[in-house]
């Protein structure tokens, strides 16, 4: 009779230990296929753009099949996969009208040739997709926090350049609160034998409009015009990288690959392992409207580059 109360007893203990167990494991990998962003919210009012807090970092699917060999199109020897992704976050536009939509990575130059085993890793998003990340949304700081935590959908696919193989995946993303991009690091860089700084990767890209609404800085508007200069803080000073350290191409705001180093900075290792803090200035004419504005951001600075 003391062993049977004794069997019962532990049964009861374990039981809900091991329900737990496994609701904990489906919680962890339910997880995986849920990106976090934070919105950031600049000079126009009808627009929000969308900042990667947390990747997705999902593996492939055990269905997918991939060829052993097949004729695909590559670039330095890898397969070029074009990848693009698509978000149902909140907005006012309409489908046609959503700006939301995909990237794709073209590679250039680039042959066709045998690839062998060809396979994808890892299924996360380009955190610099600019035409994805900005979307519109009438008053968006006020009407946005609404959404907050609440959970949307997106769809992620990938194609094998120059085959008719493409992978698709579904996720679901969410909205956790309000940028700090003066917190935020835009993009690593190392440090070649030639003075420059170089970069490694990006982690986040510049929103576009910092300085003025899309109806003011639109392209086609030629009574804008808006010069920018960076200078990067350092100990008690501040630099400013030779012939700059980044460009703007339409409404995009673009880092350069490369930039030299002034001569004043002289121990390179100084900056090793540090993050540093850009300041975008500006000077911009709009209209017979002159005026002067900036946008704080932050890079690191990985080491030196290796060979």
């Amino acid at each position: 009779m003391t062993v049977k109360i004794f069997i019962v007893f532990l049964m009861m203990f374990l039981f809900p230990a091991r329900i737990w167990a496994v609701s904990w494991a489906k919680r962890l990998s339910s997880k995986e296929d849920v990106a976090e962003f934070c919105a950031d919210f600049d000079k126009d009012p009808n627009v929000y753009s969308l900042h990667v807090v947390k990747n997705l970092n999902m593996e492939p699917d055990s269905s997918w099949v991939f060829p052993d060999s097949i004729v695909c199109t590559v670039y330095n020897g890898e397969p070029i996969w074009e990848i693009e992704y698509s978000l149902n976050a909140p907005h006012d536009s309409s489908e046609a009208e959503f700006i939301g939509g995909y990237v794709t990575f073209d590679v250039t130059p680039s042959t066709d040739t045998l690839c062998l085993k060809p396979k994808i890793a890892i299924i996360n998003l380009n955190p610099v997709n600019r035409d994805v990340l900005h979307i519109h949304k009438n008053n968006a700081k006020e009407t946005l926090p609404f959404y907050y935590r609440k959970r949307f959908k997106g769809h992620w696919n990938a194609k094998l350049a120059g085959t008719s193989y493409v992978y698709e995946k579904r996720f679901e993303a969410v909205i956790i609160g309000s940028c700090n991009m003066k917190k935020k690091i835009i993009a690593e860089y190392c440090i070649d034998q030639f003075h420059r700084l170089v970069l490694e990767q990006e982690y986040d890209y510049i929103p576009r409009y910092i300085f003025a609404p899309a109806t003011e800085c639109n392209v086609c508007n030629k009574k804008y015009s808006e010069n920018i200069s960076a200078s990067i803080a350092f100990k008690k000073g501040k630099f400013t990288p030779v012939e700059g350290m980044m460009y703007k191409s339409c409404e995009d705001y673009s880092l350069k690959d490369v930039f030299l180093l002034p001569h004043s900075i002289k121990k390179e290792k100084s900056l090793y392992g540090k993050v540093l803090p850009v300041r975008i200035d500006a000077e911009i004419q709009s209209d017979s409207i002159h005026r002067k504005d900036y946008y704080d951001v932050n890079i690191r600075v990985s080491g030196p580059c290796k060979d």
